[in-house]
């Protein structure tokens, strides 16, 4: 009985002896965080809002009376193409302040005409909001940000049945050049450089500009963009949120948090054959804060000479530290 007894705690402790030699090296190499470098992109980002700065002017009623429109919203004409005529009416409709809010705005930058005929090639709006000689490509670079913190600028539509004289009643745009600006935290003006190409990615498409101007008010800076692109509602947004995609890179993503370093050279720890983790250094392409783009299969140090990096597929360390 004690033999049969002393047999089966033999098998016992030699079962646990064994989970503790193979299992447990197994189970805690398996809980170690790691992650699978995977080919990806990285786009370099930033979230503003900006004001569309347009060479547009706005024409106001030359006389009081029923509006005959002849060319729809968006369309491109050439100078001197008639855009609605006015006949007069007996009856005319209640007045609407906004339209008098806009002539005030705009002071002697609105154009009274009798003809309603386009003073230069551009596009034909509806739309307004009395900004549009405030905004100008003339002023736009001597603007400051305290200057527009405050602006809420309403577009209204001007197309209705009747008018009365000095009243908006259309605008001309020129869209063969035309302008965002925007003012970003000095944080974030390394992402920018006059004569960069950007991506702006409006609310319904995504547009080319360059990168026009940058001006430093201390701890901002104004950043204008310049597009010869088409948009929808080009001629009616004047404040937008926008995001700007400054650079766009493709290759091995890192997490930064994988990132470590050994006798100053930035890397991380990849799992050998044998479920070793070893250092390899990694050269940055670049970084968004979170993730970095890095150099894969070998880069040139700093003394001329290759050095062994990354490769897709690889598995390494999430927490090096």
């Amino acid at each position: 009985m004690q033999r049969k007894v002393f047999l089966i705690l033999y098998i016992i402790i030699m079962t646990a002896l064994l989970v503790i030699v193979y299992a447990i090296p197994k189970v805690t190499g398996a809980l170690t965080p790691t992650t699978v470098l995977k080919y990806a992109t990285l786009q370099i980002t930033d979230e503003v809002k900006c004001y569309v700065v347009r060479s547009e002017t706005v024409y106001l009623a030359g006389s009081s009376g029923s509006l005959n429109y002849y060319i729809s919203q968006d369309t491109q004409v050439r100078s001197g193409v008639k855009t609605l005529s006015i006949a007069k009416s007996a009856e005319l409709e209640k007045e609407n302040p906004k339209f008098a809010e806009i002539a005030s705005r705009l002071g002697e930058g609105a154009v009274m005409t009798a003809d309603y005929a386009a003073a230069f090639n551009g596009c034909v709006s509806y739309f307004a909001d009395g900004y549009e000689t405030f905004f100008t490509p003339e002023t736009m670079e001597g603007l400051s940000f305290k200057d527009v913190e405050d602006i809420s600028a309403e577009q209204v539509n001007l197309t209705r049945g009747t008018a009365r004289k000095g009243e908006p009643i259309y605008k001309i745009c020129d869209n063969s050049l035309w302008f965002l600006t925007t003012w970003v935290d000095a944080g974030d003006i390394s992402k920018y450089e006059v004569g960069n190409n950007v991506t702006i990615c409006l609310p319904k498409a995504s547009i080319a500009a360059k990168v026009y101007s940058m001006e430093n008010e201390g701890d901002k800076w104004q950043v204008t963009f310049s597009t010869n692109r088409y948009y929808e509602d080009f001629s009616m947004m004047r404040e937008v949120d926008v995001t700007v995609i400054t650079a766009d890179y493709s290759g091995i993503i890192v997490p930064n948090g994988c990132i470590t370093a050994e006798d100053g050279m930035p890397g991380v720890y990849v799992k050998n054959s044998t479920g070793d983790y070893v250092f390899k250094p990694i050269k940055i392409i670049t970084s968004d804060g979170e993730k970095a783009i890095v150099k894969v299969s070998s880069f040139t140090g700093d003394d001329g000479k290759q050095v062994s990096t990354v490769e897709i597929y690889d598995e390494i360390l999430k927490h090096p530290n």
